[in-house]
């Protein structure tokens, strides 16, 4: 494909950036993290870009986006990163938005479309169980069909696991089993379900990095319409395998890969031992250029992913696979090369900004540190690019993926 950059990209590019200039709010701004924002942050934002007409910059015009080539998005993506706009609820922009753009019935696109481009709804997903996790299909949640005077309904119980912001999330998107007899892909439903509904109950996980952003969700008799029910009986398989080929893109996470890659620079800069800059040692400067290299391979590798899913190309899968396990690699290596430049001050765990007092132990008591402004969540982000390589899909099951569909194995 030609990687040639498209000669009006500048010109976008400082268009995206004057938007961000006059139109996000400073007390939005945040700095740049893994997470999703806090609810209030998400909505207000996401109001602001729909009001702008770029409430869904990863979807074509045709379902009411702003149908931006993959270039576009990338820009817009780095450019919001840079200027510390909050992050979008990523769970209904690239994932279940194009489900539901795909399979969903009008009446459901009526439903939740209008209520995401507003800001009204938080989505989170529930897919991961206890057991089963990197083989998704061997799920146990079960729904079973009922009809009573109220109509027709799926009661469901079960248990969730590593549901990211459910404790904040309005609405979630489940696998659950709804044929037991059926060979495991075949018996797996797609559902939406209202959070508030009686029977879910969530509890909170603590993760590596201190931070509360992944919870279990226990469901017990919980009724969900038909209505709620995306695609047909059964088809959940085949909705997931869509959506996990845009989760590949997703878990890139390429705008946080060229974050990571500037506060490296910004740290080689920072005079240290002796007065000296790790710029200046031969051994770091040779690592920050092979990590700027790797950045500026997965850029290419998410254009490339993009056009063959564009083209509905049967490597999109494989090569989806492949980016996810480079880029997540790459996540891993390049925040390990954060905590040891920062040397001894790499030991300490500085509370990331974006956790306040009362969720970040010791944050309201750390004194400052030489280095502690540069250092301050980067220990955190290390910690969590741990699981990169896990959640999404292990590298050991994309691999296989790979094997399976590109050599036959």
């Amino acid at each position: 494909m030609d990687f040639r950059p498209d000669p009006g990209l500048d010109a976008f590019r400082q268009e995206v950036r004057h938007f961000l200039k006059e139109r996000l709010p400073a007390d939005l701004r945040v700095t740049p993290t893994f997470s999703r924002s806090k609810p209030q942050a998400v909505s207000r934002w996401q109001k602001i870009l729909h009001a702008h007409g770029w409430g869904a910059p990863y979807w074509s015009q045709a379902h009411g986006g702003t149908g931006w080539t993959m270039q576009q998005i990338l820009v817009f993506d780095e450019e919001s990163v840079a200027a510390g706009a909050p992050t979008l609820d990523g769970m209904m922009h690239k994932l279940l938005g194009p489900v539901l753009n795909a399979f969903a019935t009008p009446e459901q696109k009526a439903a939740h479309l209008p209520a995401f481009f507003n800001g009204e709804r938080l989505w989170c997903q529930g897919f991961s169980e206890p057991g089963s996790g990197s083989d998704l299909a061997s799920l146990r949640t079960r729904a079973e069909l009922k009809h009573d005077e109220q109509g027709d309904h799926y009661i469901v119980n079960g248990q969730k696991i590593w549901t990211s912001h459910g404790h904040e999330s309005d609405w979630i998107f489940l696998l659950v089993r709804t044929d037991a007899s059926a060979r495991k892909q075949a018996g797996i439903t797609f559902l939406l379900a209202d959070m508030k509904t009686p029977g879910i109950t969530v509890r909170p996980i603590r993760s590596i990095d201190d931070a509360h952003h992944l919870n279990e969700t226990f469901l017990d008799n919980v009724r969900v319409p038909v209505a709620n029910r995306v695609g047909e009986e059964g088809q959940g398989w085949a909705i997931t395998k869509f959506l996990l080929n845009n989760e590949h893109a997703t878990t890139a996470d390429l705008p946080m890969l060229k974050h990571y890659l500037r506060q490296l620079h910004e740290l080689a800069e920072t005079p240290c031992m002796g007065g000296v800059c790790l710029r200046e040692r031969p051994e770091f400067a040779l690592k920050l250029a092979r990590l700027e290299a790797e950045v500026t391979a997965v850029g290419m590798f998410v254009q490339r992913v993009a056009a063959l899913e564009m083209a509905h190309s049967p490597l999109a899968h494989p090569m989806g696979s492949m980016l996810k396990v480079r880029a997540t690699e790459l996540q891993q290596r390049i925040t390990e090369a954060h905590v040891e430049a920062l040397g001894d001050h790499g030991a300490v765990a500085y509370p990331h900004p974006a956790e306040s007092a009362g969720d970040a132990p010791g944050s309201a008591t750390c004194e400052p540190l030489p280095l502690q402004g540069l250092a301050r969540g980067l220990a955190n982000e290390m910690f969590f690019r741990r699981a990169s390589t896990i959640y999404g899909g292990t590298s050991e099951v994309q691999r296989s993926i790979i094997a399976k569909l590109l050599f036959g194995l």
